[in-house]
């Protein structure tokens, strides 16, 4: 399993470590930012000084304005993470419909191994395959110890790879109806929870495919981008060269919100920080489904010998 650099995880109680982290901070894409507007201010302070009288203005329309972008970059950064929460809900969905079948499988149908076993194994690919879905990717190499090479080999091929999984649980699902294997209340509460299964799939592909509007993005860093050039004017007369580190104290974290709020917009991408630790939810699944198929004790006489 592979762990990426930016996958969200918890936070350290150490309060000087969390400050100063540089890996999964938003620091080191935007300090290009920042830095083009220290060396702006510092422009303006040598043209002003040396070479033409630049307008000042006051610092008043600026606690105004301020006030206002604030609230504007409160609402975007409000915004990414409510699609980041969303898409950790319906992950949650995943866990938990992906456990139900399990357990229903093992519990609901008669002694069959094989055919849970079948069937165990496809739910456990439903959310690799979702999250590579997700991802645009398609590297199964983590199912190579549940399927075969000609099954990775279709899942690859396949158009749309959780529904072609899906499908499959679908199938298996059908020929123990028809083979009475589960009886017609227990494949319809399967079924059921199958159904939810591609609800939440559809969750993940409304987020991914439905980005914020784009109309809103213009107007947040083009009022970003007016009021930083405008800043280092009220600050030059008053201020001097404390100018530059004002402005860059000022666009440090109004470029971080913008940027914070760009990033959580799709919590899936691998190159989007703190986004969703799909790999780790996948393989919590996975470790349910591969010891109810190597465990003996699901087994219905074994589960019986357990209660005597």
């Amino acid at each position: 399993m592979t762990m990426h650099k930016h996958t969200n995880r918890e936070e350290h109680d150490n309060f000087l470590r969390v400050a100063l982290m540089w890996r999964g901070s938003v620091t080191p894409r935007i300090i290009l930012g920042v830095l083009i507007m220290a060396i702006y201010t510092y422009s303006l302070i040598i043209i002003d000084e040396h070479y033409y009288k630049l307008p000042h203005f006051q610092i008043t329309p600026f606690e105004y304005t301020g006030a206002i972008l604030g609230l504007v970059l409160v609402f975007r950064t409000n915004a990414g993470y409510d699609r980041w929460w969303e898409a950790r809900k319906l992950w949650g969905g995943i866990v938990n419909q992906s456990r139900n079948l399990l357990i229903m499988s093992w519990q609901y149908s008669e002694e069959n191994p094989q055919w849970r076993k079948e069937i165990s194994k496809w739910i456990i690919t439903f959310s690799f395959a979702t999250k590579e879905s997700l991802r645009l990717q398609k590297d199964f190499d983590d199912l190579t110890d549940i399927l075969s090479e000609q099954e990775i080999a279709e899942l690859k091929n396949a158009k749309h790879s959780p529904v072609y999984v899906a499908s499959k649980i679908a199938k298996l699902l059908n020929q123990a109806r028809h083979k009475q294997t589960i009886d017609l209340f227990s494949f319809q509460e399967m079924e059921k929870q199958r159904g939810i299964l591609i609800d939440h799939l559809g969750g993940c592909e409304r987020i991914l495919k439905t980005p914020m509007p784009l109309v809103y993005a213009i107007k947040t860093r083009r009022f970003i981008l007016i009021y930083l050039l405008l800043l280092p004017f009220s600050l030059i007369n008053p201020v001097g060269l404390m100018a530059i580190f004002i402005t860059v104290l000022v666009a440090y974290p109004l470029l971080s919100l913008d940027r914070i709020g760009y990033e959580l917009q799709n919590p899936f991408a691998i190159k989007n920080l703190s986004h969703l630790p799909l790999e780790t939810i996948c393989m919590g699944i996975k470790s349910v489904g591969v010891d109810m198929m190597n465990n003996k004790a699901y087994l219905d006489g074994d589960r019986d010998k357990n209660i005597e």
